[in-house]
């Protein structure tokens, strides 16, 4: 293989490489979160938020995910099980907010 035939098929495969993404580490860990939750943990970190931060109330899960470092969707669905139990309150439909108004606290 002459040298113009050895560089030319170095720069195809430089070419190559270029548009691909790197391989992710393998951290134990993912989309960056720091930990798996237990079961009721959410629960918990959610109406810890609520309370510390009541002049801020209604919030949207949105804005509560952003604070704690979880999930939209997470966050919904545990809002969701909490005015199901009466722990939170459901205090407009669309978009959705919740606050502590009218729950007790525990």
């Amino acid at each position: 293989m002459s040298s113009k035939a050895a560089s030319a098929g170095k720069k195809k495969a430089d070419r190559a490489r270029v548009g691909r993404p790197k391989a992710a580490k393998a951290t134990g860990r993912r989309n960056g979160h720091k930990k798996r939750l237990r079961p009721g943990e959410l629960d918990a970190l959610v109406l810890t938020h609520m309370r510390e931060n009541e002049k801020d109330l209604p919030m949207t899960p949105t804005a509560i995910a952003r604070s704690i470092g979880r999930s939209s969707g997470a966050v919904g669905n545990c809002l969701g099980r909490l005015a199901k139990a009466k722990k939170a309150r459901l205090a407009k439909q669309a978009p959705r907010e919740y606050d502590l108004k009218g729950v007790k606290a525990r």
